[in-house]
């Protein structure tokens, strides 16, 4: 096998890995944002309901 050819092997398997990290992070960002968003309409459900028996 030539040189530049294992160099070509190699470098497209450190592609893939970097690409699949990219992906990886990306999605995981958008569960957390999607994961808080969740939370955060829960705690204001919560303090809605805490206000109407305040009231009562």
């Amino acid at each position: 096998m030539e040189l530049t050819a294992m160099f070509g092997s190699i470098g497209l398997c450190v592609g893939a890995i970097v690409a699949a990290a990219v992906i990886y992070f990306v999605v995981t960002a958008i569960k957390g944002k999607r994961a808080e968003r969740k939370e955060r309409a829960m705690l204001k459900q919560h303090r809605d309901q805490q206000g109407k028996r305040a009231q009562r």
